[in-house]
């Protein structure tokens, strides 16, 4: 391994859950829900966030189409729900991947398991490499329990980056 990749490897990311819809679109499912690290916080006011999507993932056309998503953020103790949103996505009935949600007013899925949420809305992209950058501007938030540590992609030995 290169020294560019494994220093690459050391930054530290949260992990978190992405979910939007398309327009309308029911295929390949109504909604997106992928887990997602590389995120940061990229403004105060207004309250900007960036996020990097794979250019040909579900959850980038869904972002692309809509406009809007939420991020779920993942519990220490929630392992094996981020590792369910590497691959497609199954919905059955209320829950996406065998985990309940709920909708937000503007039709986003929240996880009942999430300690917290951002909604978020694009205001900008960036199509230069193998990832889309998209800023966006955090519309909204709740913290359901204040309490409960996050998952960080260090914590679980899978790698992603470099």
């Amino acid at each position: 391994m290169s020294d560019k990749k494994k220093i690459l490897r050391l930054f530290h990311y949260g992990l978190f859950i992405l979910t939007s819809r398309g327009n309308g679109q029911t295929e390949p499912a109504p909604y997106a829900a992928s887990t997602v690290t590389w995120v940061s916080q990229a403004s105060f006011e207004p309250p900007l966030i960036m996020i990097a999507l794979r250019k040909e993932s579900w959850a980038n056309e869904a972002v692309r189409q809509s406009g809007i998503f939420t991020l779920n953020l993942v519990g220490k103790n929630k392992k094996e729900m981020a590792g369910k949103f590497f691959k497609e996505i199954r919905i059955v009935g209320k829950t996406i991947n065998g985990f309940e949600f709920t909708l937000t007013e503007k039709g986003l899925p929240v996880f009942k398991d999430a300690p917290a949420y951002i909604e978020c809305k694009t205001v900008d992209r960036s199509e230069k490499g193998d990832h889309s950058v998209i800023i966006a501007e955090v519309t909204d938030a709740k913290l359901f329990r204040d309490n409960d540590d996050l998952l960080l992609l260090r914590d679980t030995g899978w790698s992603y980056g470099g």
